[in-house]
């Protein structure tokens, strides 16, 4: 919830493409004040506001409007509004405006220009990600859209609640938070989850690959060798063995160092990437179960196999051919 610019909740309510959207915003709160399975609950009210350049252009920008208190975000920077005179904005609009903390933005509200300052910069992914938080009041008529998030009693039983509130307020739409998060970040889960399965894949493969070629070059590089130690009685397996050492060793390092790195470089990487999209401080959970024992023994595998068949052409080395006066 934190990447969607919305605090912790268990439903969610959006009024938008409809007639009175105020009007239908205040029958629903009215039913929720009533209501005793419900915790709390606030009304946050979008609106959209020219906003005035340093270039005398105007742009807009979309402003949530509402206690920003009831249900706290996290933000990357600052703090949440407290004063009409100061507005938190997603990161990509600070990106976009090449503002910080304190600095100010002006916006016509209600007629007039007015000066808001910057107190806090926040991840949003929802609606483009480009979207701005305050708490002062407009006598705008023009509402792009009503949200009501809901936090339950412990002993409330969510799917009914959701159930009789979609029954009640058909022209609402009414989800559950985690179907909401489902929507909105399928698509980014979706991408990632085929990405990391097409990595899993290539990594295999490559593995297989370059240490089925090191090890050939290694026996054809050891091919004197080889027929001496051969010509002294050494067996197959024995001479095999060293070559089995030699790729566990560096299987070991390798294994040490690309965790430390994709737990560390490859998170920052991934972030960068992911943060396109306004989820500036966005963190990966490490899977210890898989990062720690899963990838490392496909890795093992993969360099076990390659390497058996890598020195399969040490049992065909002829010793007459090889070895030397």
């Amino acid at each position: 919830m934190t990447y969607m610019g919305i605090g912790e909740c268990d439903m969610r309510i959006d009024i938008q493409q409809t007639d009175d959207i105020a009007g239908k915003t205040a029958e629903i709160a009215a039913v929720m004040a009533r209501d005793t399975d419900i915790k709390k609950y606030t009304v946050l009210t979008s609106y959209m506001f020219d906003m005035q350049m340093e270039d005398s252009t105007t742009e807009k920008l979309k402003v949530e409007l509402g206690d920003q208190s009831v249900f706290p975000i996290e933000y990357s920077a600052g703090r949440a509004p407290q004063s009409e005179s100061e507005i938190a904005i997603s990161s990509l609009v600070a990106g976009d405006l090449e503002k910080g903390l304190n600095d100010i933005i002006m916006l016509t509200i209600d007629g007039q220009e007015k000066q808001l300052a910057i107190s806090g910069i926040y991840s949003d992914i929802t609606n483009g990600g480009k979207t701005a938080k305050a708490v002062f009041k407009t006598s705008q008529d023009s509402i792009l859209w009503s949200i009501i998030p809901v936090k339950l009693q412990a002993d409330a039983v969510t799917d009914e609640k959701i159930t009789g509130y979609k029954e009640q307020f058909s022209y609402a739409k009414v989800s559950d938070i985690d179907e909401y998060i489902g929507q909105t970040f399928g698509g980014i889960t979706a991408a990632v989850k085929k990405a990391s399965y097409a990595a899993i894949a290539a990594a295999a493969m490559l593995t297989v690959l370059v240490t089925l070629l090191f090890i050939k070059m290694l026996v054809i590089k050891d091919r004197y060798p080889i027929a001496v130690l051969k010509s002294l009685g050494f067996k197959k397996e024995d001479i095999g063995r060293q070559y089995m050492v030699r790729s566990a060793a560096v299987l070991a390092a390798g294994i040490l160092i690309g965790t430390v790195l994709a737990n560390t470089l490859g998170e920052l990487v991934g972030v960068g990437l992911i943060s396109s999209f306004g989820a500036s401080t966005f963190r990966f959970d490490i899977n210890p179960l898989f990062a720690y024992l899963f990838s490392p023994a496909l890795m093992a595998v993969c360099v076990y196999l390659a390497t058996r068949f890598g020195i399969s052409d040490i049992s065909g080395l002829k010793i007459s051919e090889y070895i030397k006066e």
